[in-house]
């Protein structure tokens, strides 16, 4: 508010300049009509002075006011002006208004600007007792008493609102500020959370099935490795061997195949488990090559058993429970050392209930986990309002049983 007042000088010109020229037009008057040749001059002199504030006001200028110096002398200026006129022509009194604004824009304080109004308010009484008599007091004091309150009752006003409006500029800065804040929190959290979910895909998909290649290329180097060392053994021996490996690395290039697919599969936001294939693309069919794909990446006994209809489970919830099943399984094979591993799916009262077991060697489920593994199982099933269980007990095997509602998505 303060800054309009000081950036817009066009009202200042107003007011000053026109407040200066119609009290010059009543000095004019009253030299024009003066019955002695005294009072004629008073009123010349008075109209001189009136004439000569619009100049010290555009000598000055509106910025001056945010000058304490130069505001100064404007207000030294102005007031001596506005003395001369109010003392030789009383009629011209209410140019004494063009001080106080002055004054309460350049001295800033309230408190200042109370006293410096008061002191130039019986200032200009003080002279204009002495001039024109003692006598004239009683006229001139009830003028100046009202012109100090009316213009403190004013200004302290317009400080009061400016104070106010400071405070809600400042409030609606910090406002301002703490929105971009939040939206700066909201945007981190958002890539917070979908950092995490590329991460437990990496880890459901492409992490898994890169793993199996290292295992498998693992096994071929090493019996290569013994091959060479054999160069004595049987021809047939030999083509057995040879046999096997091809056998492997058609394995290889098929899983190399399938984190293709998945890596397309995380691009297009698809579940990469799926098959291409229009005769495997059932929830069912997905789960089967899963548990073959266990089978024989391991050499695990690996069973499935699905009792579940097509169109129980919504896709949102057929995704969930895919890789639930998929990384209970991969726990399985890096962690439990097991010979035997079931899989199955049923449909209770109201829920679809996931279990995978295994006769391995088992853990402390209480413990500190080591991985996402068991966290990205959770997080999975408790996203669409399931849950997980986990049966296990160091040299006792593991049975992972994940629960979710059988129309998970379209109730919530």
């Amino acid at each position: 508010m303060v800054d309009f007042w000081f950036r817009d000088g066009r009202w200042w010109h107003l007011l000053i300049v026109g407040t200066a020229l119609a009290n010059t037009f009543v000095a004019g008057s009253v030299a024009a009509f003066a019955a002695t040749q005294s009072e004629r001059s008073e009123a010349l002199v008075a109209t001189g002075a009136l004439l000569l504030i619009p100049i010290v006001w555009l000598a000055f200028g509106v910025r001056s006011l945010t000058d304490p110096r130069r505001g100064a002398v404007l207000i030294l200026l102005v007031t001596l002006l506005v003395t001369v006129s109010m003392v030789l022509v009383p009629w011209t009194g209410f140019v004494q208004t063009l001080i106080y604004p002055l004054v309460w824009l350049v001295c800033v304080s309230a408190r200042r600007s109370i006293l410096v109004s008061i002191g130039i308010a019986f200032g200009i009484g003080a002279v204009s007792a002495l001039y024109n008599g003692v006598e004239e007091i009683p006229d001139i004091l009830p003028g100046q008493l009202f012109s100090v309150a009316a213009t403190c009752g004013i200004g302290l006003s317009i400080s009061y609102a400016w104070r106010v409006a400071d405070e809600r500029r400042e409030l609606l800065e910090r406002l301002t500020a703490s929105q971009e804040h939040v939206q700066e929190l909201s945007r981190l959290s958002g890539a917070s959370v979908e950092r995490e979910r590329i991460s437990r895909d990496l880890h459901d998909t492409l992490a898994q099935t890169l793993a199996g290649l290292a295992m498998l290329a693992d096994r071929s180097a090493k019996e290569i490795g013994r091959m060479r060392d054999d160069e004595t053994s049987a021809g047939a021996h030999l083509r057995e061997a040879l046999s096997a490996q091809e056998e492997r690395a058609d394995l290889i290039a098929s899983l190399a195949r399938d984190a293709l697919a998945e890596a397309r599969g995380l691009i297009a936001e698809n579940a990469p488990v799926r098959s291409t294939d229009p005769a495997e693309a059932t929830f069912a069919d997905a789960l089967r090559r899963l548990v073959d794909r266990f089978r024989r990446e391991t050499g695990v006994l690996a069973e499935a058993r699905i009792d579940l209809e097509a169109g129980v489970l919504e896709r949102e919830s057929e995704v969930v429970l895919l890789r639930c099943a998929q990384e209970a399984l991969s726990n399985a094979r890096r962690h439990a050392h097991a010979t035997n591993v079931q899989l199955s799916v049923e449909l209770g009262a109201a829920n679809v209930v996931l279990n995978v077991a295994d006769d391995g060697q088992g853990f402390e489920p209480e413990a500190e986990p080591t991985g996402f593994g068991l966290d990205s199982l959770r997080d999975r099933a408790n996203a669409i309002g399931g849950g997980v269980d986990i049966s296990s007990a160091p040299g006792r095997g593991t049975i992972v049983t994940v629960t979710i509602p059988a129309r998970a998505s379209a109730e919530r």
